[in-house]
């Protein structure tokens, strides 16, 4: 199902889009309030914990908003019921992830402090460097941070991850063992986190593009594996420079090439 059929399907209320504009508002101020906090602190650490914090702060929204989704629009009972998600279901998690740079330092921060993590991002940022999501799918390449089909960084995950609620294993599953994602029709997925997912991501890149940061989305895992070769990347992204790769791949073929290497 395409993009714009998607749309067509996520007939939001009033008062929900009245939501959504109180949360790019929110986001904006909170993610300003704590680049100011960390250009203000001390050391490299203060400053990445202020960072962090923007993220933690501002993607708890989308679990709040889905909940309260259930709790007050009509049809949330019944869309609740539907969902297919649950703990040990890691289908979704052998797909590139797009992050802002500060969900990236916020991850990154969590992954430093587990050797054994940190040493599966490392391996697995070469495979996934460029390549396409469906790519990435067919040659069934999980997340690094997934332990025992669970992610193990759940509490800092990025939006998009929290965002991701679809209403069927088996499709999620075709996509990963059929070997052609790329031919299958697009899995149809909850609309609302996803859309206050983008919200807080309008949010936050305003910020960024306001404090003449650089604002661009990355490929998580190989932001992250860039930030724990790299620490001094934090504070030089912070002073304004352009220290990230911004998210997108090559063709196929050059992925396919580069796996088999």
């Amino acid at each position: 199902m395409g993009e714009a059929k998607r749309r067509k399907q996520d007939a939001f209320t009033k008062a929900q889009l009245e939501q959504l504009e109180q949360v790019v508002e929110r986001v904006y101020k909170r993610t300003r309030a704590g680049i100011e906090a960390a250009r203000a602190a001390a050391t490299d650490d203060e400053r990445g914990g202020h960072l962090a914090a923007i993220h933690g702060a501002t993607a708890s929204v989308v679990g709040a908003l889905t909940e309260d989704f259930f709790a007050t629009d009509p049809t949330g009972p019944d869309v609740q019921k539907q969902i297919a998600c649950a703990k040990g279901c890691s289908h979704c998690c052998h797909a590139n992830v797009e992050v802002t740079i500060v969900e990236a330092i916020a991850v990154a921060r969590r992954v430093a402090e587990d050797s054994v993590l940190a040493e599966s991002v490392r391996a697995t940022a070469p495979k996934v460097d460029g390549i396409p999501p469906w790519t990435r799918y067919d040659f069934r390449i999980p997340c690094p941070l997934l332990r025992d089909g669970a992610c193990s960084i759940y509490d800092v995950r990025p939006r998009v991850c929290r965002a991701h609620v679809s209403y069927s294993v088996a499709l999620c599953e075709e996509v990963l063992i059929s070997g052609k994602s790329r031919s299958l029709a697009p899995i149809v997925t909850f609309g609302w986190p996803r859309t206050v997912s983008k919200a807080i991501g309008h949010g936050t890149i305003g910020a960024l593009d306001h404090e003449r940061l650089q604002s661009c989305t990355v490929e998580m895992t190989a932001a992250v594996a860039h930030i724990l070769r790299t620490p001094e990347s934090v504070p030089r992204w912070l002073r304004g420079e352009a220290v990230f790769a911004p998210y997108g791949f090559g063709s196929a073929a050059g992925a396919a090439e580069r796996h088999s290497m």
